[in-house]
């Protein structure tokens, strides 16, 4: 019982560290890249935290239609990486994200979402 408690307690700390050790690093990268992979760890982290520290529920029903959401987000984060390449496409100028921190966030969700559809559904 102390062991677990004790992981509830050291385990989020462990991914806070983590994440303070690969922001310098991700930060240095291409914008998009950098960006992008900060939010995909970052999404990852938060769909991951609850069942590492022990609170889990092995399967929920609908889990599984995350994919469709978080493909939709990956197609956004497609065309925004063919925007930062200077093809020019119509659809393009509406999606286009001008702030590295709209990819972050677009990333984390799509991270999450399939992390969770994987973990918790039947998968993608």
């Amino acid at each position: 019982m102390f062991l677990r408690k004790l992981t509830v307690i050291l385990l989020p700390l462990g991914l806070l560290l983590l994440l303070c050790l690969l922001i310098p690093v991700l930060s240095g990268m291409n914008s998009f890249w950098g960006s992008l992979l900060l939010g995909a760890v970052l999404g990852v982290m938060l769909a991951l935290l609850l069942p590492l520290a022990g609170a889990t529920r092995l399967r929920e029903p609908f889990a599984w239609l995350l994919w469709i959401p978080a493909a939709l987000i990956l197609a956004v984060l497609l065309y925004q990486y063919l925007a930062t390449q200077g093809v020019d496409v119509p659809l393009l100028r509406l999606l286009a994200a001008h702030d590295s921190r709209t990819v972050t966030v677009e990333s984390a969700f799509a991270a999450y979402m399939l992390t969770f559809s994987i973990r918790t559904g039947r998968g993608i």
